[in-house]
């Protein structure tokens, strides 16, 4: 059994808020109701959890697929999470060559109310006017998560379908595209739409939607925001990637314009007198130093960020190594932005001893709930359930734990993976599959020991230690129990 079943059971109690960065130990959030306690984020998400029409192949079905969110919901539950980023998809059609995945997705904003018709045949949108039932669904959607006990951050803004999808449908297939609107919104790339300076008539059209949007949910105690999914960070003729290969789009920095999202939704709740809630900003990609892909983030007047890859996509230091947090942001670390078709416990277990908040692209959903063959698909739902799982039990440590207490520290233990208060409480990840013996550097006195085995999931009590003076002492779990292993560490007396 998990850790998060066995302390917590499936959580069915709304999630509190708003949240706030800790002023106590600015890794987490926490509510304002309980402002001793942090919050962590983990859970599961996906590109279609708020729009229908992701599927399979070029074409846009008449009847576009539906994403099951009472299954998502279920799931996420049932392996202890308590976030999830609500995509936003601005193509209401659009193709993903490499995956062979169409984008057609629905509802917008807007209405389609012509007269005319954009490029799928259908309707022109009328920027002029939104459609209701797409801030209905974002409502009921947060509604939905906060009675599940998670925190839904809903993504204002799309980047990546903007500049790294196909093309021409890449932008022709986005209402603010002329030939879809009856407004004479004429964009035609990303330049236009997420770099500063704005045509006033689509900063105009933004600021609407943004407000929109806050009126809708400001009052859910779970809601945070996101300004946009990987938008691109350079200025430049086309998209170029690292092996060479190109998108023909123009593309431009969207930093600033994404600080003047940040700055417009602050101001907004400040002049509405609305509860202030969490906002986010992701990886921007692509970027001229990768090396400094993550500064724009770190600078950011944001209250939580998702670096991404500045080294190697797939292997790089995010997924095998993730740097410390040092406390200057929360880091909800989203595997979408350095390791997007692949995760594992272990993964999940470095992030949280490292003071983040692991997050998981989970393209094994993309139905909503657990698919008719889990096997199937690259990645697969069965790939993928160690991580699901792990962030469960991650959740239920900390929870268990004195969180704000605790920081990352990598000089306590040979293994470089620790969460600890000295002298107090530690959490240390021996990551060998092995039953290897490592160090750990401990003040004198008395503890209780646990290890959680991160394959069979189970936690089992150990001996007690007893240190007479402050040392540095060798450990290691007992042979039964599979590693990689987690050892809890509590002072129970001097």
């Amino acid at each position: 059994m998990g850790r998060f079943e066995m302390i917590s059971g499936t959580s069915t109690t709304q999630a509190p808020g708003p949240l706030a960065v800790s002023s106590v130990n600015p890794r987490y959030f926490t509510a304002a109701a309980a402002p001793q306690e942090a919050i962590y984020l983990t859970g599961s998400h996906v590109n279609n959890n708020l729009h229908d029409g992701l599927g399979m192949g070029p074409d846009c079905p008449e009847d576009p697929e539906r994403f099951d969110f009472e299954a998502y919901l279920e799931l996420l539950a049932e392996r202890g999470h308590n976030f999830i980023r609500l995509w936003r998809w601005e193509q209401f059609r659009g193709h993903l060559a490499p995956a062979n995945v169409h984008f057609c997705m629905t509802p917008q904003p807007w209405p389609r109310t012509g007269p005319g018709s954009a490029k799928d045949g259908k309707l022109r949108f009328d920027l002029s006017a939104f459609d209701q039932s797409y801030f209905d669904r974002i409502r009921a959607r947060v509604l939905a998560a906060g009675r599940a006990g998670i925190y839904a951050s809903v993504m204002l803004f799309e980047g990546f379908s903007l500049h790294l999808t196909t093309v021409p449908d890449n932008v022709e297939g986005h209402p603010f595209h002329a030939a879809n609107n009856v407004n004479d919104i004429a964009i035609a790339s990303i330049v236009d739409y997420q770099v500063l300076p704005l045509d006033p008539r689509v900063e105009a059209l933004q600021l609407d939607y943004i407000r929109k949007v806050i009126d809708t949910v400001h009052d859910l105690p779970n809601v945070m925001y996101e300004v946009a999914n990987e938008s691109s960070g350079q200025a430049a003729g086309s998209v170029v990637f690292p092996d060479g290969s190109s998108i023909e789009t123009p593309i431009g920095d969207s930093t600033q314009w994404q600080y003047w999202v940040i700055n417009r939704v602050k101001d907004y709740e400040r002049a509405m007198g609305y509860d202030p809630h969490p906002i986010g900003m992701t990886y921007l990609f692509p970027v001229p130093d990768q090396s400094r892909a993550n500064e724009p983030l770190w600078n950011s007047p944001a209250d939580w960020i998702s670096p991404g890859f500045d080294d190697t996509l797939g292997e790089g230091r995010w997924f095998a190594d993730p740097p410390p947090n040092d406390g200057s942001k929360v880091v909800l670390l989203d595997t979408d932005h350095f390791s997007p078709f692949s995760s594992n416990a272990l993964w999940v277990w470095k992030a949280f001893l490292r003071g983040h908040n692991p997050i998981l692209y989970d393209l094994g959903i993309l139905g909503g709930g657990v698919p008719p063959d889990p096997s199937a698909g690259e990645p697969s739902f069965d790939s993928l359930e160690p991580a699901r799982q792990a962030m469960g039990d991650t959740r239920g440590f900390a929870e268990q734990i004195n969180l704000p207490t605790m920081q990352p520290r990598t000089d306590l233990s040979s293994t470089g993976f620790a969460l600890a208060n000295p002298g107090t409480e530690y959490l240390i990840l021996q990551p060998s599959e092995t039953a290897d013996p490592f160090t750990i550097a401990l003040t004198s006195g008395q503890y209780a020991v646990e290890w959680h085995s991160l394959p069979s999931r189970d936690t089992t009590p150990g001996a007690a230690l007893t240190i007479p003076d402050d040392s540095k002492i060798s450990i290691r779990s007992p042979s039964e129990i599979a590693g990689p292993v987690v050892a809890h560490l509590r002072r129970i007396s001097s």
